[in-house]
């Protein structure tokens, strides 16, 4: 997505008066700064940043931004870290901190190895989020309000989650199916018909492991037939066309 694509997507949305959050790949998307000065000049309620650490993400703030600032991490380590960055060299603090275990669908934050690892699982790693917060809020008096996900589907797991201290979830794959959701209904109907066997770890061409249900795309990628033969966008930075299983862009477009 370029910055233009995005105007145009916050400018519709604005007609019907939605709230409109961003999520952007920190250290993965090319135009990364691009889409967070466009997103906070249209005045996007929430950036949520993950796929590495945002550590410069308050320096496009201005004097008279709304838009709230929520990295995405997989650790307590990097919470402090991000928290204490952003404090010192920007005297500014998350809004609040999205905590995403290795059950998420699409990319994840991990390792092939971490994926099935208890010590990395969101129920482990959710408490370790929200010791940093709290230590955070008693240094600097301000909440920082710790939201989990990943893996996150009934209303059991969403209490099981909210008594390990959360203050919210974040859900995806739950609603993809809504009509709310503007993805294609054949794109619908494939969450639809899977079953459990069809939840496989794929390759990324980001460079790390992901979530994907089973098709014959998937099918293709493992047999080597999708790997691109030249880069037409240069759209992700760790993206090496020589390694990369298959392009984003092209399947997507």
């Amino acid at each position: 997505m370029t910055g233009g694509m995005c105007a145009k997507i916050f400018m519709n949305s604005a007609h019907i008066g939605n709230f409109f959050q961003i999520t952007v790949h920190a250290l993965a998307l090319s135009n990364f700064a691009d889409l967070v000065r466009t997103a906070i000049a249209e005045k996007a309620d929430i950036i949520f940043a993950g796929a590495g650490m945002p550590l410069n993400l308050p320096s496009f703030l201005q004097k008279d931004t709304t838009t709230k600032l929520v990295p995405i991490v997989s650790s307590g380590r990097a919470a402090k870290l991000i928290c204490e960055k952003w404090k010192s060299i920007y005297n500014y603090l998350p809004d609040a901190l999205v905590v995403e275990g290795p059950k998420a669908g699409g990319h994840l934050g991990f390792k092939n190895e971490q994926i099935d690892d208890e010590h990395y699982q969101l129920e482990t790693i959710l408490p370790e989020v929200i010791q940093e917060a709290h230590e955070i809020e008693e240094k600097y008096g301000r909440k920082i309000p710790v939201i989990a996900a990943g893996g996150i589907y009934s209303g059991d797991d969403i209490r099981k989650i909210m008594e390990l201290g959360a203050d919210g979830v974040q859900m995806g794959t739950r609603f993809v199916t809504t009509e709310e959701c503007d993805a294609s209904d054949v794109f619908k109907q494939t969450y639809l018909n899977a079953h459990e066997e069809d939840i496989q770890i794929i390759k990324s061409p980001v460079g790390m492991p992901g979530r994907a249900i089973f098709s014959n795309f998937i099918q293709k990628i493992k047999e080597g037939k999708k790997q691109p033969k030249v880069c037409p966008f240069n759209c992700i930075k760790t993206c090496d066309i020589n390694k990369s299983p298959d392009c984003i862009i092209t399947a997507l477009y």
